[in-house]
């Protein structure tokens, strides 16, 4: 099981950022239309700010505003806005927009706006990130597919085995595979270098040992260095 999460663990990390982006753009649009409805019934006054709470806690600082008003021949005192600005000082004035039927409820036209756009922007920044990632998997499904069936098949000798530290799965680095295929049709010598690998390849593989390389009619550049993880079947892990 773990060896199928890891296989396909950039598929599983696109689909959940993509699966959150499209959520919270859904929670965006629905704030949209709520704060929509909210500022078309809502009555425009000013406030004063009262106060500006200062919580601390860790690395983070949250902010809490309580603004006065008049409405309606009735004072509001210490009544708490939902958006804070670095720029709001005790003191300040500011045009506060309340609905007349729940005079505390109360908010700005720029907490109105954040809150409506930034949930959409957050989640198309997460549908950019993961959307590609699904497409590249799918992409390199289908590639090694393709090859190994149409593909030119040759038999190319391993040089190394090396992990790859650029990248980190799990807290582990992968393998890589690097092979060389002397071509005796045009006399030079083609280097490849396989996919990442989540196994351990010199628990099966020698350098000097033969490789199958899949790679494209008339253009080597595409190729896929068939490295199998001969444990597959035999070992039953259950830990």
């Amino acid at each position: 099981m773990k060896k199928v999460l890891t296989n396909n663990l950039v598929l599983i990390l696109g689909v959940i950022f993509t699966i959150v982006g499209a959520i919270v753009i859904a929670v965006g649009v629905v704030s949209n239309i709520s704060s929509r409805e909210f500022m078309e019934n809502a009555v425009s006054t000013n406030a004063i700010i009262e106060e500006i709470e200062v919580d601390e806690h860790g690395d983070e600082t949250d902010h809490y505003v309580f603004v006065t008003y008049e409405y309606d021949g009735n004072e509001y005192n210490r009544v708490q806005l939902n958006y804070y600005s670095s720029d709001m000082y005790e003191g300040q004035e500011i045009e506060i927009y309340l609905n007349p039927d729940d005079p505390r409820d109360v908010r700005t036209s720029e907490g109105e706006l954040f809150f409506a756009i930034f949930p959409i922007v957050f989640g198309c920044v997460f549908i950019a990130i993961g959307f590609p990632m699904i497409i590249y998997k799918i992409h390199k499904k289908n590639k090694k597919t393709r090859l190994i069936e149409s593909g030119q098949r040759i038999i190319a000798e391993i040089e190394s085995i090396d992990m790859d530290y650029n990248i980190t799965i799990n807290g582990r680095h992968p393998y890589r595979v690097f092979c060389s295929y002397n071509n005796p049709y045009d006399g030079y010598i083609y280097k490849f270098k396989s996919d990442i690998l989540n196994f351990n390849p010199n628990d099966f593989y020698n350098i000097g040992n033969p490789v199958d390389v899949y790679v494209e009619q008339g253009n080597f550049k595409n190729y896929y260095v068939d490295v199998i993880d001969k444990s597959e079947g035999l070992v039953r892990d259950y830990t």
